[in-house]
């Protein structure tokens, strides 16, 4: 299942997000949630060790947060990944 978050600090979305996220599914950040990044989340980088989060460019370039390049993709990587995980869930 592929989970995209937009908005990270609202109620206990980012703590149900990650919780929630099997082992094989995979995490957008877009939006605000771009700012989950941030956090010093052992969670956050063992997805990104396993491959499994992405964080989308336009976003983040315009909150203006630094972000590995391994990890950004475009609204087209977007794309795929919504063609590739079915079904979608946003938080």
């Amino acid at each position: 299942m592929l989970h995209i978050m937009r908005h990270p600090y609202a109620s206990d979305c980012y703590e149900r997000c990650i919780s929630q996220l099997e082992s094989d599914g995979h995490l957008v950040l877009i939006e605000d949630a771009v700012y989950a990044w941030l956090r010093d989340d052992r969670r956050l980088q063992q997805l990104v060790q396993s491959g499994r989060i992405s964080v989308l460019r336009a976003d983040v370039n315009a909150r203006g947060i630094e972000v590995c390049d391994s990890v950004l993709i475009d609204s087209q990587g977007l794309v795929k990944l919504t063609e590739q995980y079915t079904p979608s869930l946003t938080w």
